[in-house]
């Protein structure tokens, strides 16, 4: 009976997915998102620029990963939409370096976002076929 559970919940979360949403790619891209969403709803005044920059960087990371996803495997459209998310990520880390080189953000919270961002752009390099 409980074995019965278990199948039914892990189908029922299957199919409540997108299938983007099941790629660690996008689960770690969300994750650099979530680690810096306060700091980029609160920036301190001299930051607010720079981390609309950032926020708008991350949200193409996503989008674009998503977008990938829904084209057909091994395409040359997929992988535009992956190098596309690349470039976003790295201008995040750029982002995310200048900050943290200001002082407008903490060592730690930079240190952990490029970590994040370091584990995407390794793997949409693979995605990506460059």
């Amino acid at each position: 009976m409980m074995e019965e559970m278990k199948m039914e919940n892990a189908k029922k979360t299957a199919e409540t997915q997108f299938d983007f949403e099941k790629l660690v790619v996008y689960r770690r891209a969300m994750q650099a998102l979530e680690l810096l969403s306060d700091y980029i709803a609160r920036p301190p005044r001299k930051a607010a620029n720079l981390a609309d920059h950032l926020d708008r960087a991350l949200d193409s990371v996503l989008l674009n990963i998503s977008e990938g996803c829904g084209k057909p495997a091994g395409s040359a459209d997929r992988a535009k939409f992956y190098r596309t998310s690349l470039g976003s990520a790295k201008e995040a880390g750029s982002a995310i370096n200048i900050l943290s080189a200001k002082k407008l953000m903490s060592s730690e919270m930079a240190y952990e976002a490029r970590s994040l961002l370091l584990e995407v752009v390794a793997m949409l390099h693979s995605m990506a076929g460059i």
